[in-house]
């Protein structure tokens, strides 16, 4: 919206009409070459290379839906903000684009586009208003029902109560125990905690932070186990369990172990990972490590 457009709006209100400042002094977003939007852009950019959302999606490995919604600009359909900005550094330079301008424009069309220049009027509020009569007629009511339910409850708990005192009278009252105490052995300590999974057994990953970068690790129904912004040289130990996936916004700033061996970043520098299949990568890093 250009500032002529924005004082022409301005001055078609209505008398005593509501226009928020944001409205008038707001600057505009800019714009991609071309003068086209960040989702037009990257739409057109992609389709000049002649691919599909579908083949986009698995050469970078950021869900269809993601690279769909970035193309239709809908922040509904997106994730996290410090997902969504590294899933658009890595399709921006897969297209060929510069990605830090893509990136600037994407927060800079978020901004406009989250209704902060649309015009808008106070609400009025409805008030109603009971007749005078129906007020008192309304709190008796209540207090008779509130008193009716305070009864009620107390009877069955009363009736409760005497129907387990008989049973629990004769339980008492009889001379046999009710647990042979010596026919009970002690439990040894290495019976207590034999079989336990063991945290550094030989399925535990851990996965230690290179550089600044969000982590986000989920179990095979898909229940978030852990999201979390790790610093150069935090460390995570996932759970020893099947069907673990695992998310980063830069994969290669994310080393890989297992059972303190060693298998080498996530993926490639500075590249979004969305859900990888951790018994999948730790397969495929030893088998490169067997070739190799």
């Amino acid at each position: 919206m250009t500032g002529s457009t924005m004082g022409k709006l301005e001055t078609t209100q209505p008398d005593g009409a509501y226009v928020p400042v944001d409205a008038v002094f707001s600057s505009p977003a800019p714009e991609a070459p071309g003068g086209l939007g960040l989702g037009e852009y990257l739409r057109r950019a992609r389709s000049k290379a002649g691919l599909t959302l579908d083949s986009a999606s698995a050469r970078t490995r950021i869900k269809r839906d993601y690279l769909e919604a970035l193309e239709a600009m809908d922040p509904r359909g997106l994730p996290s903000r410090a997902y969504c900005v590294g899933y658009l550094r890595t399709y921006a330079q897969f297209l060929g684009l510069d990605a830090a301008a893509c990136v600037d424009q994407f927060k800079a069309e978020l901004e406009v586009d989250t209704g902060r220049a649309t015009p808008t009027a106070p609400q009025e509020r409805r008030e109603i208003k009971l007749p005078r009569g129906m007020v008192g007629a309304v709190l008796i009511l209540a207090g008779v029902i509130a008193a009716g339910a305070w009864y009620g409850n107390y009877v069955s708990r009363s009736e409760a109560a005497a129907v387990v005192s008989a049973p629990m009278d004769a339980l008492l009252s009889d001379e046999a125990p009710l647990v042979d105490t010596a026919s009970l052995e002690t439990p040894s300590p290495q019976t207590v905690w034999s079989g336990l999974p063991d945290a550094r057994g030989a399925g535990a990953l851990t996965f230690e932070a290179a550089g600044p970068v969000s982590l986000e690790v989920r179990d095979a129904s898909g229940r978030i186990l852990a999201s979390r912004t790790l610093e150069a040289g935090d460390v995570y130990r996932a759970p020893d369990e099947p069907g673990l996936t695992v998310s980063a916004t830069d994969a290669g700033a994310i080393l890989v172990r297992a059972a303190g061996r060693p298998l080498g970043p996530l993926g490639e520098a500075g590249a979004a990972v969305d859900n990888i299949s951790t018994a999948e990568f730790v397969i495929a890093a030893m088998r490169a490590d067997g070739a190799g």
